[in-house]
């Protein structure tokens, strides 16, 4: 898929980890396993709330470079070693969905849906996301800013992959 259908389409990631998919789900599913791992590299992140099932929510607090900031997952579907979908935002201290501290108009709820596949000991996660809910002018910086994303959830899944590692001995 080249850039530009990528940008039109929105963000794809895929990656690939040496570890079964239960065990790449279960880093999602348990607020212990998420805050060890996600969020950029260097940063602290500390569960609020963690309610992890369709209608349910996680709110945290990420902490780095003397910036706090807080996130929001709404979950949507899960399907057990298979598929996470939620949709993430920026949030403040009560959990309210907030515009992001960059300044920019960043859209306010990005859908996201995460499939993982497991292949002789291999899975294979694939996250794509797009803007919800948001003006043409939310989208068009949403895609400007589709390297930084890449290069965020990089860093991120990096953290995921020595997690995996640390968990499987």
């Amino acid at each position: 898929m080249d850039q530009q259908t990528e940008k039109r389409e929105g963000l794809k990631i895929v990656r690939e980890f040496k570890a079964p998919k239960t065990l790449v789900f279960d880093a999602f599913a348990s607020p212990e396993a998420f805050a060890e791992w996600w969020g950029p590299s260097g940063s602290k992140l500390s569960v609020e709330s963690f309610d992890f099932r369709p209608g349910g929510k996680t709110h945290y607090k990420m902490e780095g470079n003397g910036h706090v900031m807080w996130g929001l997952f709404q979950y949507q579907n899960i399907q057990r070693a298979d598929l996470l979908e939620f949709i993430n935002s920026f949030a403040d201290a009560e959990g309210n969905i907030i515009t992001s501290p960059f300044p920019m108009d960043f859209p306010l709820e990005i859908f996201n849906r995460i499939t993982l596949e497991e292949n002789n000991g291999i899975t294979t996660l694939t996250i794509q996301g797009h803007p919800i809910n948001a003006t043409q002018a939310q989208i068009e910086i949403y895609h400007s800013i589709m390297d930084s994303m890449h290069q965020g959830f990089g860093g991120t899944f990096d953290q995921l992959e020595a997690y995996l590692g640390k968990v499987q001995g």
